[in-house]
């Protein structure tokens, strides 16, 4: 006994037609992605000029503390300069 195989024809429109079919799928459920991208790239340029505005900020952080560690130094110098100085006139005095 063997089974009947259904043999199906199929021509070039029934092609097209499945492919189109899969084409309005895709298209389904792509649908609304150019929208989410577009939002993203909005929330990445806001994030992005926050991070310019942060680095900015953190640069003149960097240029303030530098010259005011040039300035503690030079405090620091100073200061050693006149302890030597007060030790010896504490020893003269002795």
């Amino acid at each position: 006994m063997e089974k009947d195989k259904k043999t199906e024809v199929i021509t070039m429109d029934v092609l097209a037609r499945m492919v189109a079919k899969g084409f309005s799928a895709v298209d389904k459920r792509l649908d609304g992605v150019d929208k989410r991208l577009e939002n993203h790239d909005k929330i990445f340029q806001v994030i992005l000029k926050e991070m310019q505005g942060y680095n900015k900020e953190a640069k003149e952080h960097r240029m303030t503390m530098s010259s005011l560690n040039h300035s503690d130094i030079t405090h620091e110098l100073e200061i050693e300069g006149l302890k030597i100085r007060v030790q010896k006139l504490e020893q003269n005095f002795k």
